[in-house]
């Protein structure tokens, strides 16, 4: 019998989106965890993220996964990443290459993606489109941001403003949360959000490294499974 080498899957299985490595082919596939949810896939070789533990052989730690793909793409000694996915923050600084600061915010859903996915799909905005305003809305509470968003567009503000004075007041609390850098490397479904990072650019300089950085932290652990 022929053996045929195993083909290796890493996956970030995030709360909104799934990404999908073929590590032979290198290709990418990503998709939303829903989808996810509703195809028979066989599990994962190794894989991350909220919806992934029961769907691999291997599971790794979020923050682990983030800290090693951060590693791999940054040359740098010292210096600081955020991850801002669908449910959380995940922020990291580095110093001579060891973490010298590690947090996670899970507590609220005005900080994360989730918010400005139902936002944007509940007016037809395409995300993409959106430009960067000089005010904000305070958005310490998802439900409340929410809330004030909604408020302003029945009283004749355009849908677009709002949501973009949202994702400012969300820069703001990234912005904190990271403790206020000169500057940062960006991991998540945001660096394609020209919005966030135009008004994140506003306060300190950011580096955009895809969506793909924790799948980036899964790949060291591969050789082992050959």
């Amino acid at each position: 019998m022929i053996q045929t080498e195993k083909k290796l899957k890493l996956a970030d299985c995030g709360s909104t989106w799934t990404k999908i490595l073929d590590v032979e082919s290198d290709s990418l596939e990503i998709i939303t965890t829903r989808e996810l949810v509703g195809r028979d896939l066989p599990p994962f070789d190794i894989a991350t993220g909220h919806s992934a533990k029961k769907r691999c052989a291997k599971f790794k730690n979020e923050l682990l996964a983030l800290a090693e793909g951060a590693l791999s793409l940054v040359d740098e000694e010292d210096f600081s990443i955020v991850d801002v996915g669908g449910r959380d923050i995940k922020f990291i600084r580095f110093k001579g290459r060891k973490v010298k600061k590690i947090d996670w915010n899970l507590a609220c859903g005005a900080t994360t993606g989730a918010t400005i996915e139902l936002l944007t799909d509940y007016y037809g905005i395409d995300p993409h489109l959106l430009k960067p305003v000089d005010t904000w809305i305070n958005v310490t509470c998802g439900v409340f941001g929410m809330e004030r968003v909604l408020e302003s567009v029945s009283k004749g503000e355009s849908p677009e403003k709002s949501v973009a004075e949202f994702i400012h007041g969300l820069v703001r609390n990234v912005f904190d949360f990271t403790q206020r850098p000169s500057e940062i490397y960006l991991s998540g479904g945001f660096c394609c959000n020209r919005c966030f990072i135009d008004s994140m650019a506003r306060y300190s300089k950011v580096i955009p490294l895809g969506r793909t950085v924790l799948i980036e932290g899964l790949r060291g652990e591969t050789a082992q499974l050959k």
